[in-house]
């Protein structure tokens, strides 16, 4: 599997994170803030999040379809800065998050932010 494919299945992951998030937000967002995701303000910003990751999923997957590694590069590093701030609002919340929930999210977050930098260094 090279860097194209998957810098795909990166892309692909976000687009149906994203979906996720946006369709079944109470559901989706469980998975990292427990029950808090029944109330309506979080299923607000779950939504918004989905929307992100999914906008950030398409223009990837369409950097790829266009082939220009600077474009590409582009929106892996707009990932990369998505899960960063995902990060931080994951860690100033660390001690209300439920634990065995944070730890995993935290894991999710650092593989796709991580994997998304070491993917754009390949498209330098």
């Amino acid at each position: 599997m090279d860097e194209r494919e998957v810098t795909r299945y990166l892309a692909l992951a976000r687009i149906n994170v994203g979906a996720g998030l946006f369709a079944l937000p109470g559901l989706a967002a469980a998975t990292w803030v427990g029950r808090d995701a029944q109330t309506a303000g979080v299923r607000t910003l779950a939504r918004g999040f989905g929307v992100r990751d999914a906008i950030i999923g398409v223009g990837l997957f369409r950097a790829l379809e266009n082939g220009d590694g600077d474009e590409i590069r582009r929106w892996l590093l707009f990932g990369a800065a998505a899960d960063a701030a995902d990060l931080v609002g994951t860690l100033a919340s660390w001690r209300r998050l439920p634990p065995m929930r944070r730890k995993l999210v935290v894991a999710t977050i650092v593989g796709f932010g991580g994997l998304g930098l070491w993917l754009s260094q390949q498209f330098a």
